[in-house]
């Protein structure tokens, strides 16, 4: 887990600025070297810590993970969020494993983070 790179992140606009109705994509990815069992995740939160689940979308290809948070911009302003990777609790399975499989417990402590700024929400006209 050593070789983890450097979270990347983007959000799909321009100055923080959004108009009503606007789908705004938040985006963040990691990529990471070596396989097996023990693989980074990636988790979603609002600014007051509060995971985020509804609009996300997690694909694992190959050493890479991609996570996508989908919202659409309404009347006020687009909260704080923040993506964050992290080295979950893994069960060892295999030939390593005592019966049934057991905690790992010499997995390395890792967090990093992205945390994205508010959107401003301007009036949509039509």
């Amino acid at each position: 887990m050593r070789d983890l790179d450097s979270l990347a992140s983007s959000v799909n606009v321009v100055g923080n600025t959004a108009a009503e109705s606007d789908i705004v994509q938040y985006a963040c990815r990691v990529t990471y070297a070596g396989s097996g069992e023990i693989i980074p995740s990636i988790r979603w939160q609002s600014s007051g810590g509060v995971s985020i689940t509804d609009g996300i979308v997690t694909t694992n290809t190959g050493n890479r993970i991609d996570s996508q948070y989908t919202v659409t911009a309404g009347m006020s302003s687009i909260p704080l969020c923040q993506c964050e990777v992290f080295i979950p609790e893994t069960i060892v399975t295999g030939p390593s494993a005592v019966s049934g499989g057991h905690v790992a417990t010499n997995i390395p402590t890792y967090t990093d983070s992205h945390s994205f700024e508010e959107v401003v929400v301007t009036c949509k006209l039509f």
